[in-house]
């Protein structure tokens, strides 16, 4: 089964935000990859978790650069950003 894209939901990007939960759709995939539009002086906080009973831990952190990473896919991931440049920063996974 191929991964889906899913954009991390933000009802505004141009400021400090923590993203609504993504679930993961396969349960086939060991891997999955996280791509973030970082701008300079911003920082992109990727966390998971594996059951909604643990909490999000921190997993890989972007800072001022735009980034594309493979990661151990997880049940559940969000984004925590600060945003200090007021550029949109953009987030999403392949899941």
């Amino acid at each position: 089964m191929s991964n889906k894209f899913k954009e991390f939901y933000a009802e505004v990007n141009t400021t400090s935000y923590s993203s609504s939960p993504v679930q993961r759709d396969s349960i086939n995939n060991r891997t999955c990859v996280f791509q973030a539009k970082v701008n300079t002086g911003d920082i992109v906080v990727l966390q998971a978790r594996i059951d909604a009973s643990m909490d999000f831990i921190d997993v890989l952190t972007a800072t001022g650069v735009s980034v594309i990473q493979e990661v151990v896919t997880a049940v559940e991931f969000k984004v925590n950003v600060t945003n200090t440049s007021g550029l949109a920063v953009v987030c999403g996974i392949s899941i």
